[in-house]
């Protein structure tokens, strides 16, 4: 076997796609064969015969010209195999063919009427990753507000980056109904994770298949590139393989949530900022991005409910304590009784942030600061609730080296956000009371009329569910009885 087809069968393994040109000395060694030159590959050897320093040093440097003659051999030569240049010789190309195409239309032009065109001629320009490098501006831009990034648009930017290294940069002028579906099948054939070479998840390829379609759809709208959508592209085929290995095991339905002897060891060596966290999730049904971004304005302490006046019927007075606000991007509504003793520790961490920040604190500021001021929950970065997640990760050892390694189960700090809606239980009464404690827009199907308004939710009976599943910790509360120590 000829160099370089060794060379084009690594390439393959290592799933290289599309392929580049050749080295050079893999390319020479083919041509060259005792003393005979391969007739296909006449002009590169035409190149080669000067003197070494005339020569081009890489394949990557050959003028555009004779890059795509060798694309050309080469495609003939392994015609299975879908080669690409350089970067700068796919541009150097495509501007000289699309500067002659211009030329032919004119020329066409000027002979049947005897005018040349008014008008610039329209012809399809740029490349699919040029593209998606103006779509990616404009996704950053969607996922802007006030100047502030918004974290979960890190997700859809990483999908866009995905394309563009995994994807071949093919010409938009050629991007027709066929190579868009080769576009989308290689996600719906789900290819290798880069790192386990393992096949990607169903789940993440989907993700995929639908930024493309979104990515499709703006650059058919988009003035700053001429493609249009070809005809027939809605019949493109975007459903995602399922393979073997995707059958899941009657094990992997269960959620898994934390005992109450569990929960006793984390709070008995938790610190008293860690406590706080503790209580709220359970208290509340929070997680990392929603007791990160409650406000101190969100919080109406020993006073009977909000609601009262307006007509939501329950019964509260000034010893009871809440909490109100919006979920982030639904803007569905929750309510919440605080336990006394998250009320305790919300009053205990208020001073201690004011003490240590060395300022009051605004009604506008979330709860959730630093020593410095700046906010907990970091809404721009690409892992928005890292700080939630390591303190969660310093408890865990914590409690290992005084308790044993086993003493708890590796459960992530989002774990506490399940444990109420999974103490209800299954009953459909109990499970459209825990849709109300995660502030889902409609629990279920057949919630649609009775809890399209907000002042229709089973608000007392979440009340009341959270003072029984405050009695069911009690255990824990008993093993620590000063928390804010």
């Amino acid at each position: 076997m000829v160099p370089l087809a060794l060379w084009i069968a690594e390439q393959i393994k290592k799933g290289v796609q599309p392929v580049p040109l050749p080295p050079l000395p893999e390319l020479l060694k083919s041509i060259y064969q005792e003393d005979r030159i391969d007739y296909r590959f006449g002009h590169i050897a035409q190149l080669f015969s000067g003197p070494p320093e005339s020569h081009p040093p890489t394949t990557g440097d050959l003028r555009w010209q004779d890059a795509f003659k060798l694309l050309n051999r080469l495609t003939e030569a392994y015609p299975s195999v879908p080669w690409t240049m350089s970067q700068r010789q796919v541009e150097e190309t495509a501007q000289f063919h699309e500067q002659t195409a211009r030329e032919a239309i004119a020329t066409t032009a000027k002979v049947r009427s005897q005018k040349s065109p008014e008008t610039k001629i329209p012809l399809i320009s740029g490349t699919f990753h040029q593209a998606l490098k103006e779509y990616s501006k404009y996704r950053k831009a969607h996922f802007t507000k006030a100047g502030e990034f918004d974290g979960s648009g890190h997700y859809m930017l990483g999908m866009i980056e995905n394309f563009q290294k995994r994807q071949p940069n093919l010409p938009l002028a050629i991007l027709d109904f066929t190579h868009c579906q080769e576009i989308y099948d290689f996600w719906r054939n789900r290819p290798l994770n880069l790192r386990t070479n393992k096949p990607l998840s169903k789940k993440h390829c989907s993700s995929h298949i639908g930024e493309l379609k979104r990515f499709f759809i703006w650059l058919h709208t988009s003035d700053k590139f001429a493609w249009r959508r070809p005809e027939d592209f809605d019949l493109i085929e975007t459903k995602v393989q399922k393979l073997p290995s995707d059958r899941r095991s009657i094990h992997d339905i269960e959620i898994k949530t934390f005992s109450v002897d569990h929960l006793k060891l984390l709070y008995k060596h938790a610190l008293p900022a860690q406590r706080l966290k503790i209580v709220w999730c359970l208290n509340c049904a929070h997680g990392a991005a929603e007791i990160g971004r409650v406000e101190w304005e969100d919080l109406f302490l020993n006073q009977p409910h909000p609601w009262t006046n307006e007509g939501l019927k329950i019964t509260s007075d000034n010893n009871d304590s809440w909490c109100g606000l919006l979920r982030p991007k639904t803007d569905v509504v929750g309510w919440w009784w605080l336990w006394p003793e998250t009320v305790q520790l919300i009053q205990w961490w208020k001073s201690d942030l004011q003490r240590r920040i060395k300022r009051d604190l605004k009604s506008s500021e979330r709860i959730m600061l630093t020593d410095k001021g700046a906010n907990l929950y970091r809404d721009s970065s690409r892992n928005a609730q890292s700080s939630f997640s390591n303190e969660w990760s310093r408890l865990r050892t914590r409690v290992a080296k005084a308790e044993g390694k086993d003493a708890i189960p590796k459960l992530p700090f989002g774990t506490l956000r399940d444990q109420f809606s999974n103490w209800l239980g299954s009953d459909q009464n109990r499970a459209v009371i825990a849709s109300v404690a995660l502030a889902h827009g409609i629990p279920h199907k057949g919630d649609k009329l009775l809890y399209k308004h907000y002042s229709n939710r089973p608000w007392a009976h979440l009340f009341e569910a959270q003072k029984e599943y405050r009695q069911a910790l009690q255990p824990m509360f008993d093993e620590v009885t000063t928390p804010a120590t």
